[in-house]
């Protein structure tokens, strides 16, 4: 299961789109909030993507290391505008494996998803 974390409802069929021809689930969280994220069972969840959109760049090391506990052996990847290099760096710096620009993830995503499930 890919867990998707985003506001932008936009964006979602997009990337349950490139699951479903994989034959894996998505879930979506319009926020990050550590108690509804961890209702999630961890040994399901093989990858989360961060929408950095949803966070300030204070915000991004907390939620990246919250996740990154509560799913310790999902794969890590964060998307954002390619314009708020701030906030790609954070993800980076926090220990995302893959931090994308919104447009590489949309133009490469059933080429990503191949690897997240």
């Amino acid at each position: 299961m890919i867990l998707l974390i985003t506001k932008d409802l936009f964006f979602v069929p997009t990337v349950r789109s490139a699951a479903d021809k994989l034959g894996s689930e998505v879930r979506v969280a319009l926020s990050f909030d550590s108690e509804k994220v961890s209702e999630t069972a961890a040994d399901q969840v093989t990858a989360w993507i961060l929408d950095l959109n949803s966070l300030t760049v204070a915000q991004i090391e907390g939620a990246v290391q919250a996740l990154t506990c509560g799913f310790p052996g999902a794969k890590r990847i964060a998307f954002g505008p390619h314009v708020q290099h701030s906030r790609l760096e954070a993800a980076e710096q926090a220990g995302c494996e893959q931090v994308l620009s919104r447009g590489q993830l949309s133009s490469q995503v059933d080429r990503l998803m191949t690897a997240w499930v």
